[in-house]
């Protein structure tokens, strides 16, 4: 987990800059250490899970905190471990050399104290393309020359729509998150906070999930989020909506992770 060790800083440009440093920080670390090739990433506002929390890590403080899964040969993805009830799921074993490796990198790379964003390393892929959306579609007024694109979520096939689940994704290339203008993903926020707190009747709070596979471009998926009807993100969670492509790109229909042995969580 990536979170501010002072509950109380604002999320502004410096702390903005901060979470890309620490996660880029970590993308570079376990691309070299176990060969990451991706990550998802989970964070939620006003919103604590309840129940099976389907597709939601149990929050374990108050203080909001950036649930970082990563994937590498050998792994298993978030989906595999969320997608079954919070009471039955199992504690990470064995975590020992990871840790240990991440303290020795960290260590030995300085460099990420400080500044925002990393550079790599990145394995062998085509530049990103451009993201899936173009700029015409529906997008809050205003929105057309934002640096990410939002719509409502479109439902898989035979599914009906459902108000309270939308996508995001960058207009321009970017081959990881953690090289996301500061400035852009400030706007993110403000808009996702827009899109959540202004409807009616308000949402109670929102959830994110973000997917960032190398070289590829990342997509977001956010939820509004109310008490007593709330089965958005565990309906998408139980139709595969966090499984990852296999390495032939095509995705698994309906089915979540493969390993029965979940990634470590590294808590920075």
């Amino acid at each position: 987990m990536i979170r501010l060790n002072d509950p109380s800083i604002a999320f502004g440009p410096d702390s903005a800059a901060d979470l890309l440093r620490c996660y880029g920080a970590l993308r570079r670390a376990l691309t070299e250490l176990v060969g990451a090739t991706g990550a998802q990433l989970y964070i939620s506002r006003n919103w604590q899970p309840v129940g099976d929390a389907i597709g939601e890590p149990v929050a374990e403080t108050s203080t909001p905190s950036l649930h970082t899964f990563f994937v590498w040969p050998g792994s298993t993805t978030a989906a595999s471990a969320l997608v079954r009830p919070a009471h039955q799921r199992s504690a990470v074993q064995c975590t020992e050399d990871v840790d240990h490796g991440l303290r020795e990198w960290l260590a030995s790379n300085p460099e990420t104290q400080s500044g925002a964003g990393s550079d790599g390393p990145l394995p062998e892929y085509s530049r990103a393309p451009e993201g899936p959306f173009g700029p015409a579609g529906w997008a809050p007024e205003g929105w057309e020359n934002r640096a990410f694109h939002v719509e409502p979520a479109r439902p898989n096939t035979g599914q009906e729509f459902r108000v309270g689940h939308w996508t995001a994704a960058p207009r321009s290339p970017v081959d990881s998150l953690d090289q996301v203008d500061t400035a852009a993903l400030l706007e993110l926020v403000q808009g996702i906070e827009d899109i959540a707190w202004h409807t009616s009747p308000r949402h109670a709070g929102i959830s994110v999930w973000a997917t960032d596979l190398w070289g590829a471009s990342p997509s977001i998926e956010i939820f509004a989020r109310e008490h007593g009807n709330d089965d958005r993100l565990a309906t998408f969670v139980d139709a595969g909506g966090l499984d990852l492509p296999h390495p032939d790109g095509t995705v698994p229909a309906g089915t979540a992770g493969t390993s029965a042995k979940p990634s470590p969580t590294v808590e920075k």
